[in-house]
């Protein structure tokens, strides 16, 4: 069995910059909606606990009321 030697720090960069992709994607949502989009952004990044955190703002972005208009809706 030949095993290649170059296969795992390969990977290793590859998951590192799907994190960072998701981390960027989070930053932008997050400052739409009005939150602290820095500190998602960095626990979006951390290793081990990134995609885990990035879970954790899914939920609570879709629980907590959207922030994007000031103004309520008309009543009808």
């Amino acid at each position: 069995m030949v095993t290649h030697s170059i296969a795992g720090p390969v990977l290793m960069i590859v998951i590192w910059l799907v994190q960072l992709l998701i981390a960027f994607f989070i930053y932008r949502d997050a400052k739409e909606q009005k939150m602290l989009a820095p500190v998602w952004a960095v626990l979006g990044i951390l290793p081990m606990f990134g995609y885990f955190a990035d879970l954790v703002y899914l939920v609570i972005r879709e629980v907590r009321p959207s922030r994007m208009t000031e103004q309520p809706p008309a009543s009808l």
